[in-house]
């Protein structure tokens, strides 16, 4: 028994040493390998991860880390550039905000490619504003075509290049970003930019789409509050709509979200109604956030505020007035302190008009003047119109005064 025993520790022992001296053997290539190029700009890629997971940390980091690798890329072995890994690599780093004299230098050695070299040329002229040069090679480059860790930010210069002369084209450029990318921060930008794009084309449709999938995926995206605030814009946009379906559309998307974002997003539709004429949507915005306001026990003053504002506007002059003189102006911020202010005398100018149009002519009679003269006073429609012209000349102001 003792011998066969011998024998299996021998072959153990020799399979050890043979594994430890093949793992030996492996190891210069292996410190090679992370001396690639490719291999250093992964690191910057794993922070980007980390930013779209919601590291603040990561993202204050990520500018000193940029110029490390700079540092470490300009010190490659000029041969590395050779490989194309290598040269799709200084492509990412550019277009990550990475320092241009990089590529400038790679493409000073000239040891890539041709094809390597134009795709290169094109990422250095779109980062130093050459749009011209740029668009004249990036657009002719297939981004599908490409490795997909270097094709989907090439897509997604691709796309800010044409975004205002063909948006149509740009947002398919930004699909085929995220599905190049998935997971990661092009494709978070790639959604980010859509949703803005769809604002700017009219496309309630695709802004829904977009922006309830950045919800979804990247809600804890660093880069989400500035999403937040720009979605607001937006929606501020769309709600304006008289269009019952397409409002739905976005009730629908909004539900999506809690309750205290419903609420700012509902009184900044709102506001921007009444500040623009869009009265009816406003009224809709403002009752819905009058609602959301009674749920969480915030900013009830400035929902009744929007809320009457509208019904001075559309139904009842006199009850919205008082509403409005009910309305405590220490819980305002200073917009909406001034916005009462000239709802107010807006509603006082619509409120004596129409009084004056229905108190008789002449002292002496039981009758009211009839509206069918002429010379009964501007009709209803008219002083609606009159007063959503003040309201909108009062937008500039307001805008001015700051928050």
């Amino acid at each position: 028994m003792e011998a066969p025993r011998l024998l299996l520790g021998l072959a153990l022992t020799c399979i050890f040493n043979a594994t430890a001296f093949a793992q030996r053997a492996e190891d210069p290539q292996t410190d090679q390998r992370k001396g690639q190029p490719f291999e250093i700009a992964r690191s910057m890629e794993a922070t980007q991860d980390e930013i779209v997971l919601g590291s603040v940390d990561a993202r204050s980091r990520l500018p000193k880390l940029i110029g490390q690798i700079a540092e470490r890329l300009l010190a490659a072995e000029p041969s590395l550039w050779r490989d194309a890994r290598n040269d799709h690599a200084a492509v990412i780093y550019t277009l990550s905000g990475g320092q241009p004299r990089v590529i400038r230098k790679v493409l000073q050695l000239g040891n890539a490619s041709e094809t390597e070299r134009n795709l290169m040329t094109g990422a250095l002229a779109y980062v130093e504003g050459q749009q011209a040069k740029a668009k004249q090679i990036l657009m002719a480059i297939d981004a599908m075509a490409l490795a997909p860790s270097v094709g989907g930010y090439v897509a997604l210069a691709q796309s800010a290049l044409i975004a205002k002369e063909n948006p149509a084209r740009a947002m398919s450029l930004l699909d085929q970003a995220r599905v190049l990318a998935p997971g990661t921060l092009v494709e978070e930008a790639a959604l980010r930019r859509s949703a803005f794009l769809a604002d700017e084309m009219s496309d309630l449709g695709r802004f829904v789409t977009s922006s309830s999938q950045y919800f979804r995926r990247y809600a804890r995206s660093v880069y989400a509050d500035n999403f937040r605030r720009r979605f607001a814009e937006s929606v501020a946009h769309f709600g304006l709509t008289s269009d019952a379906a397409q409002r739905a559309k976005l009730t629908n998307l909004l539900r999506e979200l809690d309750s205290e974002e419903q609420l700012k997003l509902y009184l900044l539709t709102a506001q921007s109604g009444i500040l623009k004429g869009k009265i009816e949507p406003a009224r809709y915005a403002a009752e819905q956030a009058l609602r959301l306001s009674e749920e969480t026990g915030l900013e009830k003053d400035r929902a009744k505020l929007y809320e009457a504002a509208t019904k001075i506007l559309l139904r009842s002059p006199e009850a919205g007035l008082r509403e409005v003189a009910e309305i405590d102006e220490r819980h305002l911020q200073k917009r909406d302190v001034e916005l009462k202010e000239v709802v107010t005398k807006t509603g006082a100018e619509i409120q004596k008009t129409a009084d004056d149009a229905q108190r008789p002519s002449d002292v002496g009679s039981a009758e009211p003047q009839s509206s069918s003269n002429g010379n009964d006073g501007p009709s209803p429609s008219a002083l609606i119109e009159s007063a959503q012209m003040a309201l909108s000349q009062t937008e500039a102001l307001l805008k001015r005064a700051g928050p």
